[in-house]
This record gives structure tokens, sequence and C-alpha cells, in this order.
């Protein structure tokens, strides 16, 4: 699973954005952009507003499995825990598979 850091990379990478359109389409600046994706900088509610609008997402759906699992702390969570992880490795496909692509739209 990825952390919200690289998740924002690779959500960027997969719509073929450069840093700089990356952050046009968000409003935002290119320097947060290159923060954010080096871990540098955290970001506000309002900036994952944005992206969920430009992923046509629920703000929800971008946040909630954050965290990376090695296999070794994988083994001690419960199993409905296990269930979740998984579910969010699924969501974060689903958010650089199918929905990065659609933000390509929204730079001009």
């Amino acid at each position: 699973m990825y952390s919200f850091y690289q998740l924002i990379k690779k959500i960027r990478e997969e719509s073929g954005l450069t840093q700089e359109e990356f952050a046009k389409s968000l409003g935002v600046s290119k320097v947060l952009i290159s923060m954010v994706e080096t871990g540098q900088k955290k970001v506000s509610k309002s900036f994952i507003i944005k992206l969920a609008k430009l992923l046509n997402v629920h703000p929800a759906s971008i946040t909630p499995f954050l965290h990376i699992y090695s296999s070794k702390e994988l083994n001690k969570i419960s199993p409905i825990e296990k269930k979740l992880v998984l579910w969010g490795e699924e969501m974060q496909k689903i958010l650089i598979k199918k929905r990065a692509k659609k933000i390509k739209k929204y730079v001009k």
C-alpha cells in the first residue's frame, strides 16, 4: 500500500502530467506538489477535496488507508483489519489506474 505522498505521485504520473500541470489542475503551486510528493509537506483538507473533485470520487476514498504495512505487520493485525488493508490497496489501484487519467482534461 502506498503512503499518501507516494499515492499522490502515482496518481500524477498515471495521469501523464508534469508536476506543473498537475499543480495547475489543482490550483496549487508546483512547489507544493514537489514537497507533497517527497513527503516534505502535508496537505490540507482543501487539497484533498480538490483532488477528489478531479478524480470524481468522495474525499474519504483517498485518505482512509495511507499506511504501509510490511508482510510482518499484516501478520500482527486481525482478520478484519487485514481485509480493510487489502480493500485499501484495491481502492488505491482504482484511483491510480482508472481515475487519474481523467485529470488531464482539467489542464488548459
